[in-house]
């Protein structure tokens, strides 16, 4: 009995081993290839012929071109002795799924194995929505999808769920997010994978933005790097040592709601002086608009309803008044991410969702203060860039979810 067991455990340890050596290369083409087998015994620890039996393994299984198909580099061109065959995937074999829930409208999406998003199809959320509605809607605006697409389900690994927060992770269910229409208790997790029979994964839609930054993005090769959304809300994506930090309960990087301010006012969220009531972008929006009633002189006066997208534009034209709005909305920003560079220590913050849109107007101002502030200032300056995606990085962010359980071996073992 004992043998039996112990020989029942060492095949699930080597087929566990083998499923995971596989996701390992098959995250590595998504991410970084093509690539020859060579790089990939290096990147992997992995021998060559482990390396050639997971490829053949995986062109069976369809994730793969054929080896041999791709030229050579210049560089490997140029190299002596043999040229190496470099090794490519088939971006377009399989994708994944992403819905994108912001505070006022929501994003649906098909992208291919390299994060690449194929389709995508947007929808405001109504004033006066029920949480049955919008569901539907998500549900419709998602067969609407596949249908255009003619996506098979087979080739569909799943579907990932980006949104505010705050979020049941483990269970799928989007919580009571403050100003976002009394929607609360929505368990989006079993309602799309009862419609659609797919895994459903749920996720912070900063977290999930971290991941796209990883996996897609500038971070493919930084360890330490913290993801900063700013839109209607501020929130934070934490990776550490290759390691996106959920907490608990998923409730992991809410800047937003730290005080900042003891004697301000209060937050929806129940919290006095939140960041988010100084830096968010509704709050900069409505000081300019305050501003222009007042009767300053500025440019932005001769726009209809002046949105954060037309204060950017006004700024890098040189107006006095959206310059210095954008400045006020550094200083406070760099107060919270004092706090957060003081606490994880990361190599590089990466600016997305709608404040990223003032790419340079903000980025270096901010490095400045923060390395100014941090505790580690005489040490080191922090680096602050606008994530690869722009704005766009939830929507990418919402697949790399599903890429996420691929490429870690959790997926289901006939996949991969």
């Amino acid at each position: 009995m004992n043998g039996l067991t112990k020989g029942t455990t060492s095949a699930e340890n080597h087929r566990s081993i083998k499923y995971n050596n596989r996701a390992l290369i098959l995250k590595i083409l998504c991410t970084r290839g093509p690539v020859s087998r060579i790089e990939l015994s290096k990147m992997t620890g992995l021998s060559k012929m482990a390396v050639t039996n997971i490829i053949n393994e995986l062109v069976t299984k369809g994730f793969m071109k054929s080896p041999g198909i791709k030229d050579v580099s210049v560089k490997d061109a140029c190299s002596p002795g043999r040229k190496p065959v470099l090794l490519d995937i088939n971006p377009d074999f399989a994708c994944a799924a992403g819905v994108y829930i912001g505070r006022d409208f929501c994003e649906i999406s098909l992208c291919n194995l390299r994060g690449e998003v194929k389709i995508s199809r947007s929808f405001p959320i109504a004033f006066d929505e029920s949480a049955e509605s919008f569901t539907k809607k998500i549900v419709s605006c998602l067969k609407g999808i596949l249908d255009a697409e003619a996506v098979k389900k087979n080739n569909i690994l799943g579907i990932g769920v980006a949104s505010i927060g705050p979020l049941d992770i483990k269970n799928g269910v989007i919580l009571e997010p403050p100003n976002f229409h009394n929607l609360k208790g929505i368990p989006i997790k079993s309602v799309l994978e009862k419609e659609f029979g797919l895994n459903t994964y749920v996720d912070n839609d900063m977290n999930a933005s971290a991941l796209a930054e990883k996996y897609y993005g500038k971070a493919v090769d930084i360890e330490n790097f913290i993801y900063v959304g700013v839109t209607n809300g501020i929130g934070a994506g934490i990776m550490t040592s290759n390691v996106l930090y959920r907490g608990e309960c998923g409730f992991s990087g809410e800047i937003g709601h730290a005080t900042i301010n003891f004697d301000g006012p209060k937050c929806p969220c129940g919290n006095i002086g939140c960041l988010e009531l100084y830096a968010s972008l509704p709050v900069i929006v409505d000081q300019a608009r305050t501003a222009i009633e007042l009767g300053a002189e500025t440019s932005l006066s001769g726009v209809h309803a002046p949105g954060w997208q037309d204060i950017v534009r006004h700024a890098e034209k040189g107006d006095e008044l959206c310059l210095k709005l954008i400045d006020k909305l550094c200083f406070y920003l760099s107060i919270g991410l004092t706090s957060i560079v003081n606490s994880f220590d990361p190599e590089v913050i990466f600016l997305g969702h709608d404040i990223a849109l003032a790419g340079s107007l903000l980025t270096g101002k901010l490095a400045s203060a923060v390395s100014q502030r941090m505790i580690s200032s005489k040490y080191k300056n922090i680096k602050i860039e606008t994530s690869k995606f722009i704005n766009k990085s939830p929507i990418v962010g919402s697949c790399a979810l599903v890429f996420e359980k691929l490429f870690n071996g959790e997926t289901a073992e006939d996949i991969l």
